[in-house]
């Protein structure tokens, strides 16, 4: 009796959480204004706590870290200073997708230190390889893709997310997508709509949209979520107010389940300074969201 007792207990799914950033940049004027601060614990310390608190973070990095990166507050090639590694590190982050436009600014040789970096502070990398983590009894996989001006090979893609599917307890996938700058996803060249449906067909539990610098909305298919764009959470796109906007995407598991997910709306300052909002602010960006949300309910596949 007390050993068929002692099964019931192991067998008892615990709590976790999984908390999602949108895009991320090091580079550029948040390079220099972390540089010339001396803190490169500046632009992520207000959601710190946050992306601490989960068992898992999963964040997309835009930009390369390497050594003598150009200090510069202009242009579209981007790199970090390798100490932002540092700040990650102390934010809790656990995986990094590296699969988006800019990871080969500075060749595959600059990917290669960014990954090999990362991985010396035990943090997990995807985009060039897969990431499993083990949390509290829950194999957790990790793929990302960016497909961002090139058409996805989906026959490739949907064996690959198969085969990992088939090791993990809860597989996440995070692409690169779409056009920038819109509330809905569109393709550019493949409709995000279309390529997330296909993720989830061969085995995606939770599907994670980066890219277009605007928050862009949710929607559940097969029952599993998939979130097109969380907008900018790190970024220097101080031009017009949607791209100093953001969400992070909390997902509370109990073993495979999903039982609630929270989003956390911020807005950027200063050229690269996430802080999250409360009161009327984190009220209209939670709208935005919903609103975004709503019209992906309401509109055929078809019409994206």
């Amino acid at each position: 009796m007390f050993f068929a007792s002692l099964l019931g207990i192991m067998n008892v799914s615990s709590p976790w959480t999984l908390v999602a950033t949108g895009d991320i940049i090091p580079a550029r004027s948040v390079n220099y204004q972390m540089t010339v601060r001396n803190d490169f614990f500046w632009s992520i310390r207000d959601i710190a706590p946050l992306l601490k608190s989960a068992d898992i973070t999963l964040v997309n990095l835009e930009s390369p870290l390497i050594k003598n990166c150009p200090l510069t507050n202009a242009g579209m090639v981007f790199c970090g200073d390798q100490r932002f590694v540092q700040a990650l590190t102390a934010a809790g982050v656990d995986v990094v997708n590296l699969a988006n436009n800019h990871t080969l600014n500075y060749g595959w040789e600059g990917l290669q230190e960014t990954e090999d970096l990362l991985q010396k502070n035990s943090i997990e990398t995807t985009g060039i390889t897969k990431a499993i983590k083990n949390i509290k009894g829950m194999t957790v996989g990790f793929l990302g893709y960016t497909i961002v001006g090139k058409t996805a090979d989906k026959e490739a893609l949907a064996a690959d997310i198969a085969a990992l599917d088939s090791k993990v307890d809860v597989l996440v996938v995070s692409f690169h997508w779409g056009a920038e700058y819109s509330r809905i996803p569109v393709g550019a060249p493949d409709d995000p709509r279309v390529i997330a449906r296909l993720a989830v067909d061969h085995g995606a539990d939770l599907v994670i949209g980066n890219h277009p610098h605007w928050i862009q909305g949710m929607e559940y298919y097969q029952n599993k979520p998939i979130f097109y764009a969380l907008g900018n959470t790190i970024f220097d796109q101080e031009w017009s107010r949607e791209t100093k906007e953001g969400v992070i995407a909390e997902i509370r598991f109990t073993g495979k389940e999903i039982q609630d997910i929270i989003m956390h709306p911020l807005r950027i300052s200063d050229y690269g300074r996430a802080q999250l909002l409360d009161g009327k602010e984190k009220e209209d960006i939670l709208n935005t969201f919903q609103d975004a949300s709503n019209q992906l309910s309401t509109t055929p596949l078809s019409n994206f």
